[in-house]
Formats: C-alpha cells, structure tokens, sequence
C-alpha cells in the first residue's frame, strides 16, 4: 500500500523511444487495436479477423459495385485485365451458350458508380470455321492469348483445305435458331450482390451504347401444315433471370435477314428508357418503357406517353383502374412485314401491296398486390366525384387525349362489341387484362382473292369477295379502328409479339370490322332495293285505286253521251 503508483506506459512514450517508421506504425496499430503494446492473444487475432470479415462482408454486399470496381483498378495497374477479361468471357460463355468477348479493359467508373465494358463482341452461330476464324481474331484483338489455346478453336494447322473451306455446318446440328453478331460499343453496368442473393441477377442496371451487327433468320424453318403454338413457346422464369431496373439503349442499328427470302432491312433505336427489364416478362416492359423513339425499315416509330389536352398523365391515371399508359406510333411501314408475321388466312394475307399507319394506345392494369387501404378509400372518392359530373369522360373536352392521327371525315370501320371487351372493368372480371385500343389506316392498297380456298378456313367465303372489292375500291384510304384485350397472363415469358398472340388478335379484329362494314353495306343496299319495290308497289297501288274511281264516272259520261250523241262522237269521246 505504501509502494508508489505504477505509471503505465501511453502510446506516446513508445513512440519517443522508437527508432524507425515500421516500428512506429506497428506501435499505432497495436494502440489501435488493444491499447497495449503487448503480444497478440488468440482472443486478439479471432476479434480482428472477424472484424475484417464482417466489414468486407458488408462492404461487397453494400457497395458491390465499388468493391470490383477497386479490384479491377488493381487488376489494370498489375497488368492483369486481359487475364480477368478471359475469365469472365469463358464464364459468361459457358453458362448462357453464347460466345462473349471483351476485346477491351474493363474500366471502372468512379463518378458514375458504374463498371464499363469496352468493345463486346457477341454471337450465335454454329461453330463453322468462319465462325471460328472470326471469334479467333476477336481474341486475338483482346489479347486474351493465343488463338489455338482458346475452348473456340477445335482446328490443327495440319487440316485439310477442303474442310477449312467448308461453310456449311454438319447435318447433325441444330441450326433451326435465330443468329446474330453483335458489336457494342460499351456496356455500362451497376452490380448488386444482395440482388444475386434474391435470385433476380447480380445486374441491377444497365447503359447500352453504339451496337452494331446483324440478325440472321434465314436458317429457322416453319412447316405451314403443322401450325405453332405460340403460347408453347414462352418462357418459363427460373431463378436468377435477370430483373434490371433500368435499361437504356443509345445508337443501336442491326441488320435483320428474314426466312422465306425477305429482303433484309434495318432496324434502329436512337433512343430508349426502359424504366424495369426482366427476362420473364420482356415484351410487356419493353412495352411499358418510359420512351423509345427509332427506326424500323425507314419508317419512324416511338413510343411515349399520351397527353390530355387540360389533364396531366398523373390525373388521368388516378382517376382510372391503369397504372400506365403507352403510345406506339408508327408510319409508313410496308404491308410485307405484317404479312410475315401473321397467318395466310386473314385479309391482311389478301392485300398484295400497300402501306400501314398505326397508332396503338395501351392501358396497362394495376397490380392487386400494391392496392392499399387508402388507394381504396381515394378510388372510392374519385368514383363519388365522377358520378356526380354530368358528362361522360368520352365528351369531356378535360379528359380527352390529343389523337395520334388527323382526325378523319367519316367515322373509321370498326368491329362490333363483344362481351369480352365490354366486360373490362367489371367487378366479376378479377383477371388483369392489357386493353390495346388500335388506329389503323391502310394506304395505297391492293387486294386480291387467293387462288386456294383452302386458305379461307376461318373466314366466310361468301364476305371475301366484297370485302377485297371493297379495299380494291377504297384502296387511298381504309381506316380501321379496333380494341384488342388480351390477359395479363398472355405476356407472361413472351419475347415478341408472335408469342403474345397479338398479331393474330390484330388479324381477326381487321377481318371482322370489314366483314362488319361489307354486312352492314350490303343490308343497306338491299334496304334501298327493297324501299325501291314497295314504293313502286305503293304508287302502282294508288293509280289502281285512282283508275277504279275514275270508272264509275267514265260510265255515267258514257250513257249521257249514248242518249245525246251518236256512236261517232263516242269513239271521240274516248278517244
């Protein structure tokens, strides 16, 4: 008790009696981290090593982005990009089957928070020896090592010419696919571990600029006796598809090679914003995107949101069971394409040349699982408020949305009701529905009745003949204008819009608006025939009845003149 107080060595005294600047960092790190300067326990090395993992942990699955980004800056300045690149290349090719390349550095973006991939090469093809030539020099432009060591090339240099100069591929092989080789300029990605966790993709968004290449269709075949389902050829989702929640595509420009011997033609995006993009449900949010605007076959086309003239797109959506509206407009395409894509047994099969101007607006449904009380309670105000306006929301000038096209003389053709599109809306239809309301105006057209009647199965033969006079004599101008509805379960793993069915849809409702005008102008003309008879009916009933007055008259006259005058001034008489 009478001894002196021990004074404790500070960090500070240590520091004054160190020698060196390794001696002095390991005095900082001990302080740092025991606030001693004695030996580590077992206790101290567990601590730091799970302190080290839990925050690297957090960090990657935090921050995966910057976390690779700072492994590939490392990678870049140990001169290691090129091996990384082959790796992911390899691992990327291997498990979707299809050949990816990155003939450049994968450069991080510090400001953007972004991973860029410089010069992707991407293909589907079968591995010809073109094929394989030309994966070897995006290799070789890569620097991802020799060509003969890569998985691509299965050929020696002691081959025989013949099969080097062999195009074809084998008969064995599968080629019944569609092919491409693409050329992107950079790819900008943001990644997300916790999304790879969840199962939707480690992607979470994604910036596409300047592509490049081609689209090949020559090769897959159709058997026109044995029809496709296209419902048969949805896909089904799996875990870990791809669920981006945003999407832009800038300068993108393939050349598309059809089947059947189409012309090939071009097809361009200049600009989109998809705003959600997942592998199971492709078609439905490209058709959802925020704005698209591009070419098609040098015809102009974009999509976009419809304006009201004195309502915002928030108000009409509010006061309606959408979620969201689209536009899709395009000019001037050629019949040929809607011809390629649908059956040989509408009226669109019938038209030998002519163009299209379409205008498609659709109402995309809410979902059930985001409506809340107080959305219900805000529906059911807006409902009261709407009941109480004395016009209908069609002859509201507020709610009517500028037209996509000049507004014609004479109302459009139309098919009539049918209960599926006039039960939209009801309370006893639970199932989703996408309603698409169609302005369709066909110009400069030429029809003609197919020679086999076997390709008239579905239609009325005694209506095809009208209906081809018809266009043949309207051929400036033949506006349609129909609604289509489909279920939300229709989109559902579809890619295009062969496999929504929606093409064939378009087809029957063009055929029934026709049908429905020639109908209606055929009973017209008989009511004109028929008015015609009974009036002629009518007036040869009245001189009838005029004559038989007349008679009892004529005879009076008769006997007057046969007691005053001769039989000579009788013949006079009624002469």
């Amino acid at each position: 008790m009478s001894l002196p107080h021990l004074h404790r060595p500070t960090q500070e005294d240590f520091l004054r009696v160190a020698d060196g600047f390794w001696q002095r960092v390991r005095i900082r790190f001990k302080w740092f981290t025991i606030k001693s300067f004695r030996k580590y326990n077992a206790d101290d090395i567990s601590g730091i090593l799970t302190w080290i993992l839990m925050s690297q942990t957090i960090w990657i699955l935090v921050g995966t982005t910057t976390f690779l980004s700072v492994v590939f800056a490392i990678a870049n300045s140990l001169r290691l990009q090129h091996f990384i690149a082959r790796g992911i290349s390899d691992y990327l090719t291997s498990e979707t089957g299809i050949t990816i390349i990155f003939e450049s550095a994968i450069v991080p973006k510090w400001k953007d928070s972004r991973i860029s991939f410089k010069n992707v090469y991407v293909s589907r093809r079968p591995m010809t020896t073109p094929q394989r030539k030309k994966i070897d020099a995006h290799m070789a432009v890569a620097g991802i090592g020799d060509a003969t060591q890569t998985p691509y090339h299965h050929f020696g240099e002691d081959e025989d010419e013949d099969e080097e100069r062999r195009l074809d591929v084998s008969p064995e092989e599968n080629v019944n696919y569609s092919m491409y080789d693409l050329n992107i300029d950079s790819v900008d990605v943001t990644l997300s571990l916790w999304r790879w966790l969840d199962g939707r993709g480690m992607v979470e968004d994604a910036v596409v600029k300047g592509v490049r290449g081609v689209l090949d269709r020559r090769s897959v075949q159709y058997d026109p006796e044995h029809p496709l389902d296209p419902a048969s050829f949805r896909r089904e989702s799996q875990t870990g598809d791809f669920e981006l929640d945003s999407l832009q595509l800038e300068d993108v420009l393939i050349t598309v090679y059809q089947p059947g011997g189409f012309r090939p033609y071009t097809a361009s995006i200049f600009l989109a914003d998809i705003r959600t993009f997942r592998k199971r449900w492709m078609f439905y949010d490209f058709l959802s995107a925020a704005n698209i605007v591009g070419q098609f076959d040098n015809c102009l086309f974009s999509l976009h949101k419809p304006q009201s003239i004195g309502r915002t797109m928030e108000s009409d959506l509010q006061d309606s069971d959408w979620v969201r509206m689209s536009r899709i407009r395009i000019d001037g395409v050629n019949i040929d394409h809607l011809q390629a894509s649908t059956s040989m047994e509408g009226p669109v099969s019938w038209i030998t040349s002519g163009k299209l101007d379409a205008v498609l607006d659709i109402k995309f449904p809410r979902d059930p699982d985001d409506a809340l009380a107080l959305n219900a309670i805000l529906e059911e105000i807006a409902d009261a408020i709407s009941t109480t306006l004395s016009t209908s929301p069609a002859l509201d000038p507020l709610r009517q949305r500028i037209p996509g096209q000049r507004e014609l003389a004479k109302p459009p053709l139309s098919a009539p009701e049918t209960v599926s599109s006039a039960s939209v809306g009801h309370e006893q239809d639970k199932e989703a529905k996408v309603v698409i309301e169609m302005d369709l105006r066909f110009r400069d057209v030429k029809a003609a009745v197919p020679i086999f009647t076997s390709d008239l199965s579905y239609v009325n033969n005694a209506l095809i003949r009208p209906i081809v006079a018809f266009m043949n004599a309207n051929k400036t101008l033949v506006p349609i204008h129909c609604r289509v509805v489909k279920n939300l379960g229709d989109f559902d793993g579809a890619w295009t819009m062969w496999e929504t069915g929606l093409l064939d849809e378009i087809s029957y409702k063009i055929y029934d608006a026709l049908a429905h005008h020639v109908t209606q102008a055929n009973i017209n003309r008989r009511i004109k025939a028929v008015s015609m008879w009974s009036l002629q009916m009518t007036a040869s009933a009245v001189l009838s009845a005029l004559r038989n007055l007349m008679d009892p008259m004529s005879i009076r006259v008769r006997e007057a003149y046969l007691r005053s005058q001769d039989e000579s001034d009788l013949i006079s008489l009624e002469i």
